[in-house]
This record gives C-alpha cells, structure tokens and sequence, in this order.
C-alpha cells in the first residue's frame, strides 16, 4: 500500500504520522486527535464535509497548516476527522500533489516518488 510519512506542523510542536496516497481523493484527512496533540485550534477552521468510499459524508475541519514530505516543507489544507474510521490518514491532492511535478506509483518496486517543482510553485 501506499504509505509514507509525512510531518504536520502545529503551535512549536511537529509530529510525523504515517499516512496512505489516495490519488482519488481531494483533501488530505487526518484523525481528529492529531489536531490535538498539535496544538491546533479548529474552532475557526472551516467545516468541510467530505465524500467518502461507500458515497456518504463525513464532517472535517479544514485549515492551512505546515506539512513536510521528505526534505520539502509548504503551506497545505488539511482536514482533521472524528469521523475517519478506515484506520489511517489519507493524503489527497489538494494542497499536496501541485507542489510536485510528478508523484509516481512503483507498484513493481512497491515505491512512491514525488518530483519538488521548481517552477510555478502555489502561493
């Protein structure tokens, strides 16, 4: 499966979680706890409610944090779930895949890479 790490950044703390590629999906969800242990504020975050794989909606909270894949760091939409009971965090392609030109799937060598842009990066 497609799992990497990945570094979320919140009030003077950081955490790596491990969390799995979903190409198909469009925001990046991580469990609600997390947010906590960050120390991240989603009383002013915006409510995002989210399709999910059998069609239904889960509710989220959306906001702009620091996130770190590999060595490079940027600005991405995250949204944080009580509801995500599937038993891991999902990263999706809004805020994450337009800072890369290339993310492949290696199903062969069971890898995923991603390629930083150096041009046209999102402000």
């Amino acid at each position: 499966m497609p799992i990497i790490p990945i570094t979320l950044y919140g009030s003077n703390i950081a955490i790596s979680v491990e969390a799995y590629i979903d190409s198909g999906a469009t925001f990046s969800v991580f469990n609600y706890e997390i947010a906590g242990e960050l120390k991240i504020s989603l009383k002013d975050a915006r409510e995002q409610y989210l399709v999910v794989g059998d069609g239904g909606f889960i509710p989220s909270r959306l906001i702009k944090i620091p996130v770190q894949i590999g060595s490079e760091k940027f600005i991405s939409d995250i949204a944080f779930s009580e509801k995500l009971n599937i038993g891991f965090n999902l990263i999706g392609r809004q805020g994450i895949f337009e800072y890369f030109d290339e993310v492949a799937f290696n199903e062969k060598a069971k890898e995923v890479s991603f390629r930083w842009k150096t041009k046209g990066l999102p402000k």
